[in-house]
């Protein structure tokens, strides 16, 4: 029996230690992550990203993106140095021996800048990662507006109606105060 416990634990090992994260591992900074980094990769390879930031010189956000799915990440505002290590999925070693001997390794240039630019316009990136002898980098935005709920600033109507006695003209109506909602759509 103990040979058997035994012999399902070292069969459950692998499985747990070939298991690779996605999305954000790690983040060091007390600002609010709100704007958007999208990444397009291919399936083979994936990645490793670390926004560092130009100002501090200092690691902010550590994330894993696992090739060919969807990824976006949301980053505080600022000015950010890219830093990329890709690899074989089975390669993965963690965040300090990343994918091994075989990682690949490079930095984004220039810098790239998150920050709301206009009115209600969350500035991001879309990094395209598919071809890494040529990564594309382009604007995304995400623009926000508020909506007026209609439900909020319905009223009684005036016009009589059968059943129902109208309205005192002497009596104040009260005030709605109308709610809105926020509305996002990507306007890149």
């Amino acid at each position: 029996m103990l040979r058997l416990i035994c012999l399902c634990l070292l069969l459950a090992g692998p499985a747990a230690g070939q298991d690779r994260p996605q999305g954000l591992l790690w983040s060091d900074t007390a600002l609010p992550r709100t704007l958007p980094l999208q990444v397009k990769t291919a399936k083979g390879r994936d990645y490793y990203l670390v926004l560092r930031d130009v100002a501090t010189g200092r690691d902010v956000i550590g994330a894993y993106a696992r090739g060919g799915d969807f990824f976006r990440l949301l980053v505080p505002p600022g000015r950010f140095e890219v830093q990329i290590a890709s690899g074989q999925a089975a390669d993965w070693q963690g965040r300090g021996a990343l994918f091994g001997a075989q990682t690949q390794r490079f930095v984004l240039e220039p810098p790239l800048d998150f920050g709301v630019s206009g009115f209600a316009r969350k500035g991001g990136h879309l990094l395209d990662l598919r071809d890494l002898g040529a990564i594309v980098q382009t604007s995304l935005g995400i623009c926000q507006r508020l909506a007026l709920d209609p439900e909020s600033v319905r009223i009684k109507p005036d016009a009589p109606m059968p059943g129902v006695s109208p309205r005192d003209p002497m009596e104040k109506p009260e005030f709605l105060t109308p709610r809105y909602r926020e509305v996002s759509r990507i306007c890149d």
